[in-house]
Formats: structure tokens, sequence, C-alpha cells
């Protein structure tokens, strides 16, 4: 017999539960993304990305739940400095393009994002 046992919601909106069956237990987390890729896409398409002073630049939305997808099945936080030249490959890879909040293409080097 399965079981859903629902544990918590996160601030950040991600669903917690636990998968019980006879012979094992199972943590699944889940959360919608639809609101932030529709919102990614809106972005995309109203400027950009420059603020007026074009000094900084907005590039990416990732959604939390696909932050910690990525953490699970590739052992990688993209989050952390030592991978950002990994991270700017997978926003500029066209499968991850509905992250993207402006165009153009991401490069790292020197410690920056250009």
């Amino acid at each position: 017999m399965t079981r859903l046992v629902p544990l918590f919601t996160s601030s950040a909106g991600i669903e917690h539960r636990m998968i019980r069956t006879d012979t094992e237990t199972q943590f699944l987390a889940t959360a919608p993304t639809d609101p932030v890729i529709e919102r990614n896409k809106a972005m995309a398409n109203h400027n950009d990305g420059y603020t007026p002073s074009r000094e900084l630049r907005r590039v990416a939305t990732i959604p939390t739940i696909i932050w910690l997808k990525w953490l699970n099945e590739e052992g990688c936080d993209y989050y952390k400095p030592e991978n950002a030249k990994k991270l700017c490959d997978r926003l500029n890879d066209p499968d991850w393009a509905f992250l993207r909040t402006a165009p153009g293409r991401l490069e790292y080097s020197n410690g920056r994002f250009r």
C-alpha cells in the first residue's frame, strides 16, 4: 500500500511530501513553475534587461525547484561561485531558454559575468 504524506510547504512555494510503501520511504518536492516562466517570457519581450543607467542587467530567473532538481540530479550547486561558468553555459543552452529574461549570450571570465 502506498501512502502520500504531506509534510510542509516552504516559503519558496515548494511542497514537500513523503511517499511510503511497505518496503521504502521516498521524499518528493514539487512546485509550480508556470508563473515564473510566464513572467520570464514577459520580461524578455519587455526590454533588453538593462537598468536605466545601463550598469546592471537582469538575465534570468531560475525557479527554486529547478535549482533543487539540478542539485539533486547532477550534484551541482549552480549558485556557488566556482560553478559560475557552468551556470553561464546552462543559461546559454537553448533547452533552458525559458529561464532567460533578456536576449543575448552570457559569458563568464575573470570572475565576472558579461
